[in-house]
């Protein structure tokens, strides 16, 4: 068993970790869970299951979609970033109506907020519809003021403003809401805009339209959302992260 494995598993154990095993910089993904597929085990750092007790077998989750979401963020961070999953959907599933992941109590959502805060990630990707909470928004807060980039999904209502505005405002600057763009580069047209003169949140547009990605078996599929728009912000920051450390290693002669 190699030295990852035997943390893997301590952290699955305990539930916590004091220190991050990785160099590269670090996301904490809060979603439906994420497997370990071919692609995506050697990012992998642990999974938290905050939603269930006990917890759930680790990196077996019951919907596509925060594998889908970890994977479009691996390939747009040049595989250069190590995966926390945190763990947040209803043991019971969703209804047959709803789109996963699914969770109506908001305790959970704002444990893996705090979890990811305490692990001190350099980065939380939230592809959730957050709903009004104060106990999310305060978490959101506590990690933004930590310096952590908390990057958030704008809702695909197609509104002419933002959802997840709350925890975006309050965790500001460090917080970004994203929008979906579509492969013309245009705004889609599910998508919800920042209002039109935005202040107190940032706002950008990244690519949303049938986002190439992979399922939780490792089948190629396609996603479309602010969901699947939010990774490769996440991405893009999580670069320069990494890019600044590189720099400052060089200057201080480690290789």
């Amino acid at each position: 068993m190699t030295f990852r494995t035997l943390l893997l598993v301590a952290a699955f154990a305990c539930g916590s970790a004091a220190t991050l095993p990785v160099e590269r910089p670090t996301v904490a993904i809060i979603d439906s869970g994420v497997a370990m597929t071919a692609e995506l085990a050697p990012l992998l750092v642990a999974e938290y299951d905050v939603a269930a007790h006990p917890a759930r077998a680790p990196f077996h989750p019951r919907y596509d979609h925060g594998t889908m979401v970890a994977t479009i963020l691996a390939r747009a961070a040049g595989r250069d970033v190590g995966i926390i999953s945190m763990r947040i959907d209803d043991p019971e599933g969703c209804p047959a109506n709803v789109s996963p992941p699914c969770q109506n109590d908001p305790a959970p959502v704002a444990a893996a907020i705090r979890k990811a805060t305490a692990l001190r990630v350099d980065a939380i990707n939230i592809s959730l519809a957050l709903g009004q909470d104060d106990g999310i928004t305060a978490a959101v807060r506590e990690a933004g003021s930590k310096g952590i980039k908390v990057v958030l999904a704008a809702g695909n209502e197609g509104w002419d403003h933002p959802g997840n505005l709350a925890p975006a405002r309050e965790a500001f600057p460090a917080a970004v809401l994203v929008g979906a763009l579509d492969g013309a580069g245009h705004p889609w047209s599910g998508t919800n805009r920042p209002g039109p003169t935005p202040r107190d949140y940032n706002y950008v547009w990244q690519p949303g339209v049938k986002v190439p990605t992979a399922a939780a078996d490792g089948s190629a599929v396609r996603g479309t959302g602010t969901s699947f728009a939010a990774p490769i912000e996440t991405a893009r920051l999580l670069r320069t992260i990494g890019q600044v450390r590189a720099s400052s290693r060089t200057a201080n002669g480690i290789s």
